[in-house]
């Protein structure tokens, strides 16, 4: 019985989903706990979401979690990586399924925060490409671990309310169940200490990569709901992926005290409307779907705080 349990409770760690980690020590009946785990695990499985965007790209979906995979010449390429390195891991495999291959070139990170650069780890032999503030803003993201601990566990405990109060299974239920899972995985990360892989190909204003069959066009946005805001645009598919800068009826996500980018802003608006007739497909950061008349609303907002 005590090797059981041994070997269970590394599993489980392994896993990602710390709190069976917990019961599984206090629980007088180990199998019983075991087929716990296994239940969530495979309900975890079910509610990850695949949309096709096209023959070429793929976005998984779990919660807030978005990770976006594009399929060239050259290698796949994935834009963001989720909150947590177990849960990328089973992104990971459904993209290599889809596209039946694991040649994976780079992990692009529309912004330094961490429901985006969590999952870099598990993409260990690519670069991963960002914004030069980028790494700054890790570093000082995770310079203080206990606080970083506490702040997710006080969203986990939030989330664990919800369910409570939920109908099990309904709607509501999946959604306070997905976000909290995200978070209790994030909370495995900070407690375990799971190294961040960094962004290690950065640019300051503007980068493109050619690989073979498409570019990929980035531009700095400049400091606006981070301080590494990118715009990722791939004509040859006519896809724009807006990372968090705004959301539906083009709101933008701006912190007001970082107002002083206006020309980083305006160009970066510039920047957009030359493409804009080109664009079919706006992909945000949460995989929400946005419009065009989203972009163009943007668009106006900014220029209205920029120049009004």
């Amino acid at each position: 019985m005590k090797m059981n349990r041994i070997a269970m409770k590394f599993k489980v760690l392994s896993s990602g989903l710390i709190f069976i980690c917990i019961s599984i020590l206090s629980c007088s009946n180990p199998q019983q706990t075991a087929l716990e785990f296994n239940k969530n695990d495979h309900l975890i499985d079910s509610l990850i979401v695949i949309k096709k965007i096209n023959k070429k790209a793929i976005l998984v979906l779990f919660g807030s979690d978005a990770v976006t995979a594009i399929k060239t010449q050259k290698g796949i390429v994935v834009i963001d990586a989720g909150i947590s390195k177990h849960l990328t891991s089973k992104y990971r495999g459904i993209i290599e399924k889809e596209f039946q291959c694991n040649d994976f070139v780079y992990v692009i990170n529309t912004h330094c925060h961490p429901d985006h650069y969590g999952g870099n780890s598990v993409f260990y032999e690519t670069k991963i490409i960002g914004q030069e503030n980028g790494p700054k803003e890790i570093s000082e993201q995770g310079a203080n671990n206990e606080k970083t601990k506490k702040s997710i566990s006080k969203i986990v405990e939030e989330y664990e309310w919800q369910l409570k109060e939920c109908k099990i299974n309904t709607q509501k239920w999946h959604d306070a169940f997905t976000q909290k899972t995200r978070y209790d995985n994030a909370l495995t990360d900070a407690e375990m200490q799971i190294p961040i892989k960094y962004p290690d190909m950065i640019f300051s204003d503007s980068l493109q990569i050619d690989m073979g069959d498409m570019k990929f066009e980035m531009v700095y946005f400049g400091k606006c709901h981070s301080n590494s805001d990118i715009l990722i645009y791939i004509p040859e598919l006519k896809i724009l992926f807006s990372g968090d800068l705004f959301f539906k009826y083009g709101r933008p996500s701006i912190n007001g005290s970082q107002m002083k980018d206006k020309e980083k802003w305006e160009n970066a608006i510039i920047w957009i409307e030359r493409r804009i007739t080109n664009i079919d497909t706006i992909i945000s950061g949460h995989g929400e779907l946005l419009s065009i008349d989203d972009l163009i609303n943007f668009n106006r907002n900014i220029k209205e705080r920029c120049f009004n």
